[in-house]
This record gives structure tokens, sequence and C-alpha cells, in this order.
């Protein structure tokens, strides 16, 4: 038996940690020329770079570690971390549906999920029994399913509310903590 539990959403950990290891080390660096800088002049006015041939350092020796363009890209790197900080602590969307089930007496807790994947490809099946239709795609959030069918025929409203009253059959009985809604769409295609 497994001892990852469920998670209703997935953390986003990993990209936060990348970016926020990307910041740090451009900051190091940063921080690192900086107090050079100011080792080797005794002062902050001093000049980004030292002299050099090359167009950057030609460009960014016109600019001191205080002046303003400096602080700015400062600012604007630190308000990104913290940005990449607040993303990597709050959870992503949610991906897994709850449903009901009973379970034994001697079972303590019981928790049954399905995931939004899943529930595509289940409102996909329910609609691709129906006749009248040639090819179906769905896709599925924890509150919404589209369902998107195509069809040769030209009047396709009777289909459509076909194709909609077997996905939401297939639906309730399932038994989920909240039913997702079903929103169906139809394509003609050629024959």
């Amino acid at each position: 038996m497994s001892t990852r539990l469920l998670r209703k959403r997935p953390s986003r950990i990993g990209p936060a940690v990348v970016v926020a290891l990307v910041l740090l080390l451009l900051a190091v660096g940063l921080g690192w020329a900086a107090i050079a800088a100011f080792v080797s002049t005794g002062s902050v006015t001093a000049a980004l770079t030292g002299p050099s041939g090359s167009a950057v350092a030609e460009a960014a020796g016109n600019l001191h570690w205080n002046s303003a363009p400096v602080i700015a890209v400062g600012a604007v790197l630190a308000l990104l971390g913290l940005i990449a900080l607040i993303l990597g602590i709050s959870p992503g969307a949610r991906r897994i549906l709850g449903v009901r089930a009973d379970g034994s007496d001697h079972i303590g807790d019981f928790e049954v999920a399905l995931p939004t994947s899943a529930l595509s490809q289940i409102a996909a099946a329910a609609a691709d029994g129906v006749d009248g239709v040639s090819g179906v795609k769905a896709a599925s959030s924890v509150k919404s399913t589209i369902v998107t069918f195509s069809t040769p025929i030209r009047d396709h409203e009777p289909v459509r509310a076909e194709v909609e009253a077997s996905v939401r059959n297939r639906f309730t009985s399932i038994s989920f903590d909240r039913t997702p809604t079903v929103k169906v769409q139809a394509r003609r295609s050629q024959s």
C-alpha cells in the first residue's frame, strides 16, 4: 500500500526552486561585483565595470552602483524572487475530484479520488457511444467538463442533446462529491 497521500492540488515547489536558484546566483554575482567595486574604489559611486573594450562594458561603464537604473534592476529582481517564492508556496489548480464510497466498519479513513484526465476519458467514452457521433474530445476541470464532438449530420441539435444526456447519466452513476457541470459543443464534419 502506498504511503503517499492524495493531493488535491499539486505542489509547485520544483519550478519555484529552480527560479529561486537562478535568481540567487544572479544576486550573488551582482553582490560580489558591487562589493569588489566598493572595496577597490572605496566609494559606491564607482562605475559598474572596469576598463574593457567590449560594447556592453562601455555602456555599463556610464552607470554607477547607486544610479537609478541599477537600483531599479535590483528591485525588479527582488520582486521576481518574491513572486517565485509565493508561487512555490501556494498550491496549483485542483486536479482531483472526490468520489463518495461506502467503506466497511473496519476501514478507518476511506478516500476515493478521480483525476480530471480520467473524467475527460469517461466523458469522451460516454459521448462516443451515441449514434451520429464521429469523433469526440473532452476537457475537464474539477468544476466542469467540456465535450466537443463532430458529426456528419446537418441538424446536430438532437445529437447534441443525446450526447449531453449520456455524459450526465454517466456522471450521476459515479456519485461524485460534487458533480461537474457538462457543456457540449458540436462541430459538423464532412462525411
